[in-house]
């Protein structure tokens, strides 16, 4: 927290840092906690987890305003905004599948690679033909599976559109009981949440003060 600040200024900054944290979590537990698996592309997963980060780069600002740094400020927007757009996963990079087991996830892919009759080899958990690549990791604390796409073939955009379309109608036909580790994301989405909620009840006096001072 900033030293010297009003009050209200400090539970804003609170409630700007756990928030988006929180939601992300509520988000994850939601999603897994439903009886099928859910298919996003990998830019708008990135978009997503990069909105949870936002509040921590905005975090030094206030006290850089404050020691009139703004050279620095424009410098960290800069860097940010330079790193975002390297980053950012191109509209057809691939697609990630959230709720879905490791070993499942990658049989599913196989299987639907097999089903297009797409030529071509398995090492791990990589598959290249004459069409191009895929790569099938996995992170299984957040419980999903990263397809990512590497097509080069005349036909490339079709065959991202037949690998999406198959994915999604088999994994609409997947029936699975809730995970543990939708429970636990939920329970800790909810548990995040609480804490801005209970500061913000805790000095409402001070956030009404303010907010009447700034448009009064």
């Amino acid at each position: 927290m900033i030293e010297d600040a009003h009050p209200a200024v400090n539970v804003l900054l609170l409630v700007a840092f756990v928030a988006p944290v929180a939601v992300y979590f509520l988000m994850l537990g939601l999603v897994n906690s439903h009886a099928t698996p859910r298919l996003v592309s990998c830019r708008d997963d990135f978009v997503a987890l990069t909105g949870v980060m936002i509040p921590f780069l905005v975090a030094p600002v206030p006290a850089l305003a404050r020691a009139a740094l703004w050279w620095v400020i424009v410098l960290e927007a800069g860097l940010a905004a330079y790193a975002f757009f390297a980053l950012l996963p191109g509209r057809h990079a691939g697609w990630v599948i959230y709720n879905i087991g490791s070993g499942r996830g990658r049989e599913l892919v196989r299987r639907c690679v097999a089903e297009l009759g797409w030529g071509g080899e398995w090492r791990s958990g990589s598959w290249s033909g004459a069409s191009g690549r895929l790569h099938v990791t996995s992170l299984s604390v957040l419980r999903n599976i990263t397809v990512h796409v590497e097509l080069h073939s005349p036909e490339a955009e079709s065959q991202r559109l037949a690998l999406r379309s198959l994915l999604e109608e088999r994994l609409s036909r997947v029936q699975q009981l809730p995970s543990a580790t939708g429970a636990c994301m939920l329970l800790l989405g909810v548990g995040m949440l609480s804490v801005p909620i209970w500061i913000v009840g805790r000095h409402i006096e001070e956030l009404v003060e303010a907010v009447v001072h700034l448009f009064g």
